[in-house]
């Protein structure tokens, strides 16, 4: 099968803006109750299948970030597994928005062992920043935070449309999750560090940082940026960062896993850009400890290799 032009993002492809929308995310929870977890898997598993065969250039992609991990040749398979598990959670995602919530607790396998630093870190109401990684299906962090008492915000960009967007918003609503637009509202940031004052915690992604927020980390096999938005919010505000990682576990249930908590010492000016790239590289390494465990579940889709 020959290659696609690799130039064209795999958001601007045919069959990501298609599928990836409000419309398709509500008719398959309009499905669910009819086909059951067991029958959605198995439905939304043979979709990434099939969009990873037809996708070479996409494919292509995803092998070379997973090589990034690991010197070990990345093969298609490597990849197309990718894609498999990126179906699995999908259907999960769908799933835990109309599932009864006590059976959507109980898919997570480790509640109060897995998150222990966080609740330490949140004792007396105060709010942390959960730094994440585009792993797993990272939006289960809202539902098992909300069964254990932890206020959550979500720091996010901007989604395709503005219908997506209000359809994720109301699905984090579910779990007294909010949501925040950061970038398009230019009070975004005074927004989340309110949120932080207020006792909630705020999650964000760190693996695909925006170009002026990138520091670069060395990886096994090459390197990637890191976002240093948490350390320098953290910086602003005293709050500690905990780094947080959900992961699939062979048997369908997920496992939650929260790390000791990484502060941002109080620098002046000169010493500052020191102390965010610190502590950037150290969330980085944590959250990649777990990441390499399992690298079939990172779910880059566009080049993230320096």
């Amino acid at each position: 099968m020959a290659e696609e032009p690799s130039a064209k993002s795999h958001t601007q492809r045919w069959a990501y803006r298609h599928l990836y929308s409000d419309k398709i995310f509500s008719l398959a929870s309009s499905l669910y109750p009819f086909l059951g977890r067991i029958g959605f898997q198995a439905v939304s598993r043979t979709v990434a299948w099939v969009y990873a065969i037809t996708q070479p250039a996409v494919r292509k992609v995803v092998r070379e970030n997973l090589q990034l991990l690991t010197k070990r040749p990345m093969t298609d398979a490597d990849a197309i597994k990718v894609f498999v598990n990126f179906g699995a959670t999908i259907a999960d995602y769908v799933a835990v928005g109309v599932m009864p919530q006590e059976q959507a607790v109980e898919l997570c396998q480790n509640r109060k062992d897995g998150l222990g630093s966080l609740l330490t870190a949140t004792e007396g109401g105060r709010g942390v920043i959960l730094a994440t990684a585009h792993y797993s299906f990272f939006e289960f962090g809202a539902v098992v935070s909300s069964s254990l008492g932890v206020p959550l915000t979500i720091a996010t960009l901007s989604e395709p449309s503005a219908e997506l967007h209000a359809w994720r918003a109301k699905w984090r609503e579910r779990w007294n999750t909010g949501t925040v637009e950061i970038g398009a509202d230019p009070f975004s940031s005074v927004q989340v560090i309110r949120a932080l004052q207020e006792g909630r915690s705020i999650a964000m992604l760190v693996d695909r940082p925006i170009p002026e927020h990138g520091l670069p980390v060395d990886l096994p096999n090459g390197s990637t940026p890191f976002s240093t938005s948490p350390a320098i919010l953290a910086s602003m505000t005293g709050c500690p960062i905990v780094p947080v990682i959900i992961r699939r576990l062979p048997g369908g249930r997920y496992r939650a896993i929260a790390k000791p908590p990484i502060s941002v010492k109080p620098a002046n000016r000169e010493e500052r850009k020191a102390e965010i790239e610190r502590c950037t590289r150290l969330l980085a390494a944590s959250l990649m400890e777990e990441i390499y465990e399992d690298p079939h579940q990172w779910y880059q889709f566009v080049p993230v290799g320096l």
